[in-house]
């Protein structure tokens, strides 16, 4: 008898006390499932989130980051939230200043090209400023592949965002070398021009873009030396977040420093 149970635990007998592990699997089992689901809506869109708590917070008057004093019914006021899609607020404008850093230093570090590309905050919105030495050679206003490629890299972060963009050639106060161009004018113009027809081949809709020319007119810093002119030399497209009155591109796309377009100070 006692050989026969034996034999019986030997080939792995079921013992009633053992249940909890088919329970105890099943529960393991859904939390890997929770968790994978969990994961796959993990992907959160700052930029709609960001609108979307600006909305709120403009519909019951109260910042939704920061707790402020309740507003009942009867001391409330009434308010109506922005809904333009040009001018979604400054978080807005934030979560697209962190995205566009985020995509295109990326790349200027992998590239060597740090001091030779920003993303900066402007009165106008955002300002991506690319020296001219990325893109062009002295005196030229013609892209080459290497260009190109950077120009891609741009577009691909402008691309999702609904903002016009404002593509500026701007020089140092030296006037050109070689025989294509005689004035800064010129040389700024065709050089926005030939980013802006880049940045159309890449995908972008024409309507959303202008280009402006500069000259010497709008420098960064004073041109006292060659690494001032360096900086001043440069492209910069614009993400454009005033209202949609003031973002259309103006009838005459190459308008003087002192036209109502605005340059970068």
């Amino acid at each position: 008898m006692n050989r026969r149970r034996r034999r019986a635990s030997d080939h792995g007998e079921f013992h009633q006390d053992e249940r909890w592990l088919i329970t105890y699997a099943d529960m393991i089992t859904l939390l890997l499932a929770l968790f994978i689901v969990l994961y796959a809506l993990s992907d959160t869109n700052v930029r709609k989130f960001t609108a979307f708590a600006q909305s709120v917070a403009s519909a019951f008057n109260v910042d939704v980051f920061q707790g402020e004093q309740a507003i009942t019914v009867t001391s409330g006021q009434q308010t109506v939230p922005d809904t333009n899609p040009l001018n979604a607020g400054s978080g807005a404008m934030a979560a697209d200043l962190q995205t566009i850093q985020a995509t295109l230093m990326d790349f200027a570090v992998r590239n060597g090209a740090e001091k030779q590309l920003s993303v900066d905050r402007v009165p106008d919105g955002i300002a991506i400023r690319i020296s001219d030495a990325l893109l062009f050679s002295s005196g030229r206003a013609t892209l080459d592949d290497r260009s190109r490629a950077l120009l891609q890299r741009v577009v691909a972060a402008v691309l999702p965002l609904p903002n016009l963009l404002r593509i500026e050639g701007h020089t140092d106060d030296q006037q050109p070398n070689g025989p294509f161009y005689t004035d800064n004018w010129s040389l700024s113009a065709d050089r926005a021009i030939a980013v802006l027809q880049a940045m159309v081949v890449s995908g972008i809709s024409p309507a959303r873009l202008a280009a402006a020319g500069y000259g010497e007119y709008h420098p960064l810093v004073a041109n006292t030396d060659d690494a001032s002119r360096l900086r001043n030399r440069r492209v910069d497209v614009l993400v454009l977040y005033t209202n949609s009155s003031e973002q259309s591109p103006a009838p005459d796309a190459f308008a003087p420093p002192s036209s109502s377009v605005g340059g970068i100070p």
